[in-house]
């Protein structure tokens, strides 16, 4: 069950490949690289693409590609992609001794089918991320919850490259103004959930649950796949296990700064 969540993510974090100048993905022995052309760690990204008892020559060959670039970037790790006997205190001595720092370990959630809601859902209405004004609503609010700079933002949700199948965004309103966020990746037989985020005033209301919601059923009314996964938040862990989702892996997210930063 875990290769459906890691592969689902790795289509996701390719999608930051195709923001604009200087992005690129490249595949490598073992191990696949997502750049989004600029030094943001969270959008530059190496992921392992079969199971590895020695992740020391993929986290080699991922630093050598960013550092000539001076970019910063991330490695997400799926633990279970690596094998029991390497999997703990060696594996995070490889990425120690690479200048790595662990910033996450977001568990990985797999659902068959998402139960219903408990409660009323909030009154909002949406729209898709299909153009410029939308773009740049979602760029706006995800600069906010995600703490990145606006022009970072700008650059990355900005991109009308971003929005191409199988990557879909969301934007829930309130009176009107833009309040939450969602995206979702179709892709390996699953939807997947990622950028989900309210702005802070609006936190609170059940709007994160209400356009989570509403961006699978789109999902699933277009698709008709149903499975849906996700890397959860602690903030968002007690909502996805009452939607239906249960815990099936678990990433480790090692960073490293831009080459000016050290």
């Amino acid at each position: 069950m875990y290769r459906i969540v890691e592969q689902n993510l790795r289509t996701a974090m390719r999608c930051y490949s195709s923001v604009g100048n200087g992005s690129e993905a490249r595949d490598y022995p073992g191990v696949t690289i997502s750049c989004s052309g600029m030094d943001v760690p969270v959008f530059n990204s190496a992921m392992l693409t079969e199971p590895a008892r020695d992740i020391r020559p993929m986290i080699q060959i991922a630093d050598t590609h960013f550092t000539q670039r001076g970019f910063g970037w991330t490695f997400w790790l799926c633990e279970d992609m690596i094998a029991p006997e390497t999997r703990g205190s060696f594996t995070r001595a490889a990425f120690r001794n690479a200048g790595m720092t662990r910033i996450a370990e977001p568990p990985g959630m797999y659902a068959d089918r998402i139960k219903p809601a408990s409660r009323p859902l909030a009154q909002l209405t949406f729209c898709a991320v299909d153009n410029e004004r939308t773009r740049t609503e979602f760029a706006h609010i995800a600069s906010i919850v995600f703490s990145l700079p606006f022009e970072t933002s700008k650059k990355i949700y900005g991109s009308a490259g971003l929005w191409q199948p199988p990557s879909y965004g969301w934007i829930g309103y309130f009176d009107e103004k833009p309040v939450c966020v969602a995206t979702t990746v179709i892709a390996n037989g699953v939807v997947g959930v990622y950028s989900l985020g309210t702005l802070p005033q609006h936190q609170g209301c059940g709007y994160g649950e209400t356009i989570l919601r509403y961006a699978i059923t789109e999902a699933q009314r277009e698709t008709g796949i149903e499975p849906t996964v996700l890397q959860a938040t602690p903030q968002g862990l007690r909502l996805y296990l009452r939607m239906g989702f249960r815990i099936v892996t678990k990433f480790s997210i090692y960073a490293r700064e831009g080459c000016d930063s050290f």
